[in-house]
């Protein structure tokens, strides 16, 4: 049975939505040819897990589900959205640094996102701490995005500092639970956090569009 609240329904059309924008942008990134594929790799990946995050969120926002199911579905939803946030800053490291120094932290954030996913399982909100963790995630980011952009001029690290900065106002605009909006539809705090995160995800869909293509001149990735 679909739910009746039209919030509820918003909320998930919203995350339908953020999973096909995610969909699109992996089919992007495996038609452009590297020499280098970890770059490709990881963010197919982030892309990927995003996608499966964003459906689940569809399925328990707008059917009524079981609360065993509920939980079921959440738990498998942190633990998607903590390795996103962790390949999120490998891909960081990986423009910031080289991919050498980025295969050697792999296993360190792969086992920060689990840590943060067995404390979801203990929070009382755990969606909360999610914002938390993705806040201090994109924060540390954008540092190393920004630092590229300014220091280096690489292609295509303004646009991921801007999509940074856009997911940062998401996170911020999820944090008001009070938060509501009426255009067309009614959005609450999540509904309009998915807006927002779309606008992210594009600025970050462009930049690494935009990295590809200095890219491919010499042939391989930074």
């Amino acid at each position: 049975m679909f739910v009746d609240s039209p919030v509820e329904q918003t909320t998930a059309v919203t995350d339908l939505f953020l999973a096909l924008q995610s969909v699109g942008v992996i089919v992007m990134l495996r038609r452009v040819p590297v020499r280098k594929p970890m770059w490709t790799d990881v963010w197919t990946l982030f892309f990927g897990l995003l996608a499966i995050a964003s459906v689940l969120g569809a399925v328990s926002h707008g059917i009524h589900l079981h609360d065993s199911m509920q939980n079921v579905i959440w738990g498998t939803v942190y633990l998607a959205l903590g390795l996103v946030m962790a390949l999120f800053a490998i891909a960081a490291v990986a423009m910031t640094w080289n991919h050498d120094l980025a295969r050697r932290c792999v296993p360190y954030f792969i086992a920060i996102a689990f840590i943060f996913f067995a404390i979801t399982q203990l929070w009382s909100d755990s969606f909360l701490l999610f914002v938390v963790y993705e806040a201090i995630t994109m924060v540390a980011a954008l540092s190393l995005y920004a630092a590229c952009y300014w220091f280096r001029r690489e292609q295509g690290a303004g646009f991921l500092s801007a999509g940074i900065l856009a997911g940062i106002a998401a996170a911020i605009v999820d944090s008001q639970s009070s938060l509501q909006m009426t255009w067309i539809w009614t959005f609450n705090n999540h509904g309009l956090f998915h807006l927002v995160q779309m606008l992210s995800l594009l600025l970050i869909a462009i930049g690494i569009h935009l990295s590809h293509r200095s890219a491919s001149g010499i042939g391989e990735l930074y």
